[in-house]
C-alpha cells in the first residue's frame, strides 16, 4: 500500500503542475512579441521589400522631369557664304517638351506603384508574423510534450518499483517488470523524435529571424489559451476592408487607369524648341552695313502622331491591363472569403475538441489511473491494465497540448486571413 501512496503523491503533484500550465495566459506572451518584433526588424525578405519601395519612390522624380536638353556644335570646314559674311560656327540648344499632362500622369502612375509596394511590404510583414507564431506554437507543443514525457517517466519509475516489490513478495511476475522497462524505452524513443522536431523548428525560427541556424532557442513554457468568439461575418468584413493584397491590386488598378489616359495622349504631339547661334566673322572687303554680325534663330519642332493604328493599339493594351487587374481583384476577394471561412472552420472545430478535453476527458483519465492502481495493489487487475490506464492519461495530456497548439495556429491563420489582426 505504501507504493500506492507514493505513486498517488507523485501523480497529484504532476496533475497540479499541469493544471497551472493550462490556465489562460495573456493575449500574447512577451517572448512571442519580442520574436515577432525581431523578425520584422531583421528578416531579409522584408528588408528587400523596403528597399524595393525606396527604389520605387525615386522613380517619380525621374518620369516627371523633362528630358535632358540637347546641345549641338557645328564647325564648318567649308564655310557657307552669306551676304553678311561666311558662317564659321553654329551652336544650337534644344529642349523637348512633352504634351501637357503626360509628365503628371507618369508621376501619378509612379506614385500608385509606390503605394502597391507599400502594401506589398505589409503583406510580407503579416506573413512573417504568422510564420513566427506558427513555429512558436510548434515549439510549445514539442517542449510541453517533452515535459509530459518526463513526468510520465517519473510515473513509470513508480510503476517499476511497484512491480518489483510485488514480484519480490511473490505476488507478481517478472514479465510485469520487463513490461515497465520496455515502456520506458518506448518513451525515450519518443523523446528522441520530439527532440529532432525541436531542432528543426528552432532552425526554422532562426531562419525567419535571420539568425545563425545553431542559435539556441529558449523553451516555450506557455501560450495563450483564451478562445476567439466573434462571428465569422465580422472577420470577413474586416478582411475585405483591410487585406493588403486588395490594397496592392487597387493601387495597380489606379495605375493602369492612369495608363489608359496616358495612352490616349499618344495622339497629342510633343514639342521641341531649339535656339541657334551662328558666328559670322567680318571680311574686310564686305561693305554691307550688317557685315560680321552673328545670327540668331529659334526653331519649333512638332512630332506628328499620324499612325493611329499604333496609338489605338496602345490604348487597347492599357484598357486590357485595367480589366486584367479588376479580374485579379475579384479573384483575390473570392480567395480571401474562402481563406477566412476555412481558417474559421478549423478554429471552431479545434475549439470543440478542446472543450472535450477541458470538460472532463483529462480528469476522467486521471481518475481512471488512480482507480486502476488501487485495483492493481489488491490484485484485482494486472500490470498491463495499469500501463494501459497510464498510457491513456499520457495520450490525453499529449492530445490536449497538441490541440492547444493547433488552436493557436488556426487562430494565427485567421489573423493572417483578416489582414493581420482580428476584430
Amino acid at each position: 500500500m505504501s507504493v500506492f501512496i507514493r505513486y498517488a503523491g507523485v501523480f497529484i503533484a504532476i496533475t497540479a503542475a499541469l493544471a497551472v500550465a493550462v490556465q489562460p495566459a495573456r493575449a500574447q506572451t512577451p517572448e512571442l512579441e519580442a520574436l515577432v518584433a525581431e523578425a520584422l526588424d531583421r528578416n531579409p525578405a522584408l528588408q528587400a521589400a523596403r528597399h524595393r519601395r525606396a527604389a520605387a519612390e525615386q522613380r517619380g522624380p525621374q518620369v516627371a522631369s523633362y528630358p535632358d536638353p540637347t546641345f549641338a556644335y557645328t564647325r564648318w570646314l567649308s564655310s557657307p557664304e552669306t551676304r553678311v559674311g561666311p558662317q564659321r560656327n553654329v551652336l544650337a540648344f534644344g529642349q523637348k517638351i512633352p504634351y501637357p499632362g503626360k509628365l503628371s500622369l507618369r508621376s501619378d502612375m509612379s506614385g500608385e506603384e509606390t503605394a502597391a509596394e507599400t502594401a506589398r511590404i505589409q503583406t510580407i510583414a503579416r506573413d512573417i508574423t504568422h510564420e513566427v507564431k506558427r513555429v512558436y506554437y510548434d515549439l510549445y507543443r514539442v517542449d510541453r510534450s517533452l515535459r509530459i514525457l518526463d513526468d510520465y517517466l517519473v510515473m513509470l519509475e513508480t510503476f517499476t518499483g511497484a512491480a518489483e516489490e510485488k514480484y519480490a513478495a511473490g505476488g507478481g511476475t517478472q514479465a510485469d517488470v520487463l513490461k515497465s522497462h520496455v515502456e520506458v524505452s518506448e518513451v525515450l524513443k519518443r523523446r528522441i523524435t520530439l527532440e529532432g522536431e525541436r531542432s528543426a523548428f528552432a532552425a526554422r525560427l532562426n531562419g525567419v529571424l535571420a539568425r545563425p541556424s545553431d542559435t539556441p532557442v529558449d523553451q516555450v513554457a506557455a501560450i495563450d489559451t483564451t478562445r476567439y468568439a466573434r462571428p465569422e461575418s465580422l472577420v470577413v468584413e474586416r478582411a475585405l476592408s483591410v487585406r493588403q493584397e486588395l490594397a496592392e491590386v487597387d493601387a495597380r488598378i489606379r495605375r493602369d487607369e492612369l495608363g489608359v489616359r496616358l495612352a490616349r495622349l499618344g495622339s497629342r504631339p510633343d514639342f521641341t524648341v531649339q535656339a541657334s547661334y551662328v558666328t559670322v566673322p567680318k571680311v574686310g572687303n564686305n561693305m554691307a552695313s550688317d557685315a560680321g554680325k552673328d545670327a540668331f534663330g529659334i526653331m519649333l519642332n512638332v512630332n506628328l502622331p499620324l499612325f493611329r493604328k499604333r496609338i489605338r493599339a496602345g490604348v487597347q493594351e492599357a484598357e486590357a491591363r485595367v480589366e486584367e487587374s479588376r479580374y485579379i481583384r475579384e479573384n483575390i476577394r473570392d480567395a480571401i472569403a474562402a481563406e477566412v471561412a476555412e481558417a474559421y472552420g478549423r478554429l471552431r472545430h479545434s475549439g470543440r475538441a478542446l472543450d472535450v478535453y477541458e470538460q472532463g476527458l483529462i480528469a476522467q483519465a486521471e481518475s481512471s489511473v488512480l482507480a486502476t492502481l488501487a485495483a492493481y495493489q489488491t490484485g484485482q487487475m494486472d500490470f498491463l491494465d495499469l500501463l494501459d490506464a497510464e498510457r491513456m492519461v499520457l495520450r490525453t495530456r499529449l492530445g490536449y497540448v497538441e490541440e492547444s497548439s493547433r488552436y493557436r495556429t488556426y487562430l494565427s491563420l485567421l489573423e493572417r486571413a483578416a489582414g493581420g489582426s482580428l476584430p
